[in-house]
Parts: structure tokens; C-alpha cells; sequence
């Protein structure tokens, strides 16, 4: 047992020497981003023009809210940026915040005034359990129930980005964000850490 925890205690040094010595870690307590994730938006914005002609945006899984924090100061003339997640998030001005599930009733009603968004953004990631096919699942299942939310309430020609994990098939899914979207690309961010199988499925200009 003494062996075990020896051995746990030097990854959580190795790991946290890592996550220390981070580029992008460092660049985000510098300005203040909350999280790294700010960069791998960054990242995609550039790379897809993703906020052209964007007036109101939803952050899905917003908690810390880095990516909240993003879309705000891009947007200098926002109509509406809205923030939801099961955790609690520090207030960001412009920024209206929910704390529950985005699936649920509740969040339905309350998003009703704001209409159809323009951009729907998804870093969800589940709780990981270490099992790859367990956590692929349900790291899947979340991104289907994102893109069919964001199908419905996207405008004509809006954007859907979903952060998903390359760990199986998810070629259904693929299937039917190219039926709903002109464009459909996967894309690693350079400040995505290499080991990790996560990736970004990027959905452009809603068809219907």
C-alpha cells in the first residue's frame, strides 16, 4: 500500500510540474483567462472566422468560464451571450449565467427570450472514469445531445463547435452534422496538450 502511494504521489508531481511549467497555462494566469482552454478557442476562431456576423452566443459547459470570457471581449456589440453549467461559475459582465442542466426544461424556458443564437459552443467534457470505452461513450452521448440541441436552436447559417475524444467511432455523429451544416472539420489546437485524444468538431453555417 505504502509502494502504491508512493507511486501516486509522483505523478501528482509530475503532473503538477507539468501543468506549472505549461505555456499556455502561464499565458492564461497572465491575462487572467481562468483556464488554458481560452487559447484552444482562440485557436479556432482564428482558423475558422468562426464570430462572423455572431450577435449572440451560448457557452455550453461554460464553468470557469474561460470561454465565456473569450466570446465577451471579441464582441464588442453582442445582443446576448449566454453561459450554462451544473457548476458555479464567476459572474462575467455582459454575461448571463445558469447554473443547471442545458437539456433541462428549465433552461429551455429561460433561453426562449433570447431566440435562435448565432454560435453554440460545447468544451463539455465528462466526469472520466479512466475506462476508455466508458468515457468515449459518454463523452459521445454528450456531444449528440449538444449538436441536436444546437441543430434546434441555431439560426439559418449559425456555428456549432463541440469538444469530443478521439478514443472511437463516431461517424454517425459526423453523418449527421454534414446533413445540418455546410461544413464539417476536426481540428487539434496546437495549445490542445499532444497526449491528449481530445479534439474540436467544428460545424459551419447551419442549413435549415
Amino acid at each position: 500500500m505504502k509502494i502504491k502511494n508512493k507511486s501516486l504521489n509522483e505523478k501528482s508531481k509530475k503532473w503538477l510540474k507539468r501543468h506549472l511549467d505549461d505555456e499556455f497555462v502561464k499565458k492564461s494566469t497572465s491575462l487572467n483567462y481562468r483556464s488554458r482552454a481560452a487559447y484552444k478557442l482562440l485557436e479556432i476562431i482564428d482558423k475558422f472566422n468562426l464570430l462572423h456576423n455572431v450577435e449572440k452566443a451560448l457557452d455550453l459547459g461554460s464553468a470557469p468560464g474561460s470561454w465565456s470570457l473569450i466570446i465577451n471581449e471579441k464582441l464588442k456589440n453582442a445582443k446576448a451571450i449566454v453561459a450554462i453549467d451544473l457548476l458555479a461559475m464567476k459572474p462575467i459582465n455582459n454575461v448571463k449565467f445558469y447554473k443547471c442542466d442545458f437539456l433541462s426544461d428549465k433552461f429551455y424556458t429561460n433561453i426562449n427570450e433570447f431566440g435562435a443564437f448565432d454560435l453554440i459552443l460545447s468544451d463539455i467534457s465528462p466526469n472520466l472514469s479512466g475506462n476508455k470505452t466508458s468515457d468515449f461513450l459518454r463523452s459521445k452521448e454528450i456531444v449528440e445531445n449538444a449538436l441536436d440541441f444546437s441543430i434546434k436552436n441555431l439560426r439559418k447559417d449559425g456555428n456549432f463547435v463541440a469538444k469530443y475524444f478521439r478514443t472511437g467511432d463516431i461517424s454517425d455523429l459526423l453523418s449527421t452534422a454534414k446533413k445540418n451544416f455546410d461544413k464539417v472539420s476536426s481540428f487539434k489546437p496546437k495549445s490542445s496538450r499532444i497526449e491528449s485524444s481530445e479534439i474540436y468538431l467544428v460545424c459551419l453555417r447551419k442549413k435549415h
